[in-house]
């Protein structure tokens, strides 16, 4: 290729010091359609005998043999922890206990096989891999759901519901979830939980989350179908990663694939797991989308997938801010029109979001609205395993979740700022970063946290460096200069407001809550009623709802008085409560700790009791 040729193309300063790749002056034009395939590198070279990108991922140069041999070694030990946990299921499925030691037997042979086969990336060795962790994954978790006769969430239960209502030509929108309540064993354990006291029960996604449900039914499944869809789709993601990446990192999909974090969670109710296979095809080489007809398959699938995953779940929402200014910053620097590109890009993300979601936005536009954006407007309860979890579990007296959630929006602020600031390095790390944003947030769950790591992969491993076109060369360095310091303060400061309003967060909660006594029965094993000292330390009324964390398992519904009357609080009032729990209640175990815990609508805040020691019991 030419551009070997000539040598290493030279490089120009980028902001912060770092370097750009610059396209030779022979190679790139201004307005042309994209650098010459030389200039880049090598996962993203361009296939024999022509230029443009190559639809399949190349091994990138210098790639360690052993470390590679590392990866699949790792694999071969995730397919055999799964044949033994394969092993546990046989009373559900009894092949199981015939097959467990046959995928042992495999996976021991597997990772001998890895370190004696001449190349990491032969197929031999790769393909076997592959369909071991699927095969294994897919026996292992679908034993799980065979024998499972409820849903382990909430929204799992509602989307079979929905799925249902589409089938019957109902809107799911304008219907209440109540039925959901008989697919789930103890609806109390699962429902989400309002700060007023209540809990969903309307649809709350767009309607992909519950359309992609339906072929099943259609084709005459009944059992568990949001499960077995979740599976299929994380399986799926598996082998698209496999796919996507360069052949020297092909272990990274058939790892994940078998990891319980992921597996048992998507295997059981982790309803995300549909959108991760459109998300993984819309930020691979995202970045190509200004390359015009030279992109390939990433010219028109990049944008269409993430209209298919925004049209399943909010997730995914956050990622199209970051992809349109990472889109508008790649056009500009190789001289092409970046407000018409990013709008076209814009432009067919809407569309397929449109396409999923119009039916019913015009069949009732006020309650698909309202079920669409009911996580950001309605007053949830905290949960989840981010920064909210001093509250949760006693290291504070409480915090204010509006307080939570505007540093949450700083984070997000800041890391936008923070893409346009520092670009050429922050193309492959923004997502990365961007569970930053959930790990403030008052809802933190586990997959807010983790789930778009397997699409941040993706990303950071097959985008290339920016390449400046000449004619915008001297424009872009000029800019660099003059406006890196107020850029570097529009990144900076929403950093540390960030961080001052976390801490003014967990600072004066609304409530003083003391436990003043408890009542336990049978052996102390039932935990029947818990009595509180409650102080109004605010200038309103308020109306609190009270919960008891007794572990670290979601919440189980709100507890109420002994007459289920409402506690109304006047200001700076105090009143001594007796709560009963809305149904039968463990008692903690020995030695473990619990707390009572306060959610007051207005001020929207959670406020608890010190951490309570329970001596009770028999010791463990």
């Amino acid at each position: 290729m030419r551009g070997a040729e000539q040598g290493p193309a030279p490089e120009i300063a980028g902001p912060r010091g770092m370097s750009i790749v610059r396209a030779p002056d022979s190679e790139t034009a201004p307005g042309s359609d994209a650098p010459a395939g030389a200039n880049l590198p090598a996962s993203t070279s361009s296939p024999a005998g022509g230029p443009g990108l190559s639809a399949g991922p190349v091994d990138p140069p210098g790639a360690s043999s052993t470390l590679e041999r590392c990866g699949w070694s790792l694999v071969w030990l995730g397919t055999i922890v799964s044949g033994l946990a394969f092993w546990g299921a046989w009373s559900s499925w009894p092949p199981g206990g015939y097959l467990a030691p046959l995928v042992v037997a495999l996976g021991i042979a597997g990772l001998a096989a890895t370190w004696l086969v001449p190349s990491p990336r032969s197929p031999l060795l790769q393909l076997p891999a592959l369909a071991a962790s699927l095969a294994v994954t897919l026996g292992h978790e679908g034993a799980g759901i065979h024998a499972r006769q409820y849903y382990s969430t909430d929204s799992g239960a509602f989307n079979q519901v929905a799925a249902h209502l589409v089938m019957r030509g109902l809107n799911p929108y304008t219907h209440t979830m109540a039925a959901a309540a008989q697919l789930l064993q103890t609806p109390s354990d699962y429902w989400t939980y309002t700060a007023t006291g209540g809990h969903v029960d309307a649809v709350s996604y767009p309607a992909g989350s519950f359309l992609m449900e339906v072929p099943a039914l259609w084709l005459g499944f009944q059992h568990q179908i949001v499960d077995w869809m979740d599976l299929l789709a994380w399986l799926v993601t598996g082998a698209l990663i496999f796919v996507l990446v360069p052949s020297a990192l092909r272990w990274i999909g058939p790892l994940l694939v078998t990891l319980p974090i992921y597996a048992d969670v998507f295997g059981s109710g982790g309803t995300d797991a549909v959108f991760l296979p459109f998300l993984v095809l819309a930020v691979w080489r995202w970045d190509r989308f200004c390359a015009g007809r030279r992109a390939g398959l990433a010219r028109w699938v990049g944008p269409v997938a993430l209209g298919v995953a925004c049209a399943i779940k909010q997730t995914p929402w956050f990622c199209v801010p970051f992809l349109a200014v990472g889109l508008f910053l790649e056009c500009r620097a190789t001289g092409r029109r970046p407000v018409r590109i990013v709008s076209a890009y814009l432009a067919v993300v809407a569309g397929v979001f449109a396409a999923v979601n119009l039916p019913y936005a015009v069949w009732s536009p006020s309650a698909w609205a309202h079920g669409t954006v009911l996580p950001f407007a309605k007053p949830l309860v905290a949960d989840g395993q981010g920064l909210v979890t001093l509250a949760l579990h006693g290291a504070t007296r409480g915090v204010s979740m509006p307080l939570l959630t505007l540093a949450s929006v700083l984070i997000y602020v800041s890391l936008l700022a923070a893409l346009v600031v520092w670009y050429p390095g922050m193309k492959r790390q923004w997502m990365l970063l961007l569970p930053l944003t959930f790990f403030v947030a008052p809802r933190s769950l586990l997959s807010y946290l983790l789930d778009l790591y397997p699409a941040a992969i993706v990303a950071a491993v097959t985008v290339a460096p920016l390449v400046v076109s000449p004619a915008t060369r001297s424009d872009h360095t000029r800019a660099s200069g003059r406006l890196r310091m107020p850029l570097g303060l529009a990144a900076l400061v929403p950093a540390v407001g960030a961080v001052v309003v976390s801490v003014l967060a967990f600072t004066s909660p609304p409530l003083q809550l003391d436990v003043a006594s408890f009542h336990s029965s049978n052996s102390a094993t039932l935990l029947n009623s818990v009595t509180v000292e409650v102080q109004n330390t605010t200038d309103k009324t308020v109306v609190p709802h009270f919960m008891v964390t007794i572990d670290s398992s979601h919440p189980s519904g709100f507890w109420h008085t002994l007459d289920r009357r409402p506690v109304v609080l006047a200001p700076h009032a105090t009143a001594v409560v007796t709560l009963r729990p809305p149904t039968f209640t463990g008692a903690p175990t020995h030695g473990s700790y619990w707390l009572v815990l306060a959610y007051t609508a207005s001020p929207e805040a959670l406020s608890t009791s010190p951490l309570q020691h329970w001596r009770l019991g028999k010791v463990k």
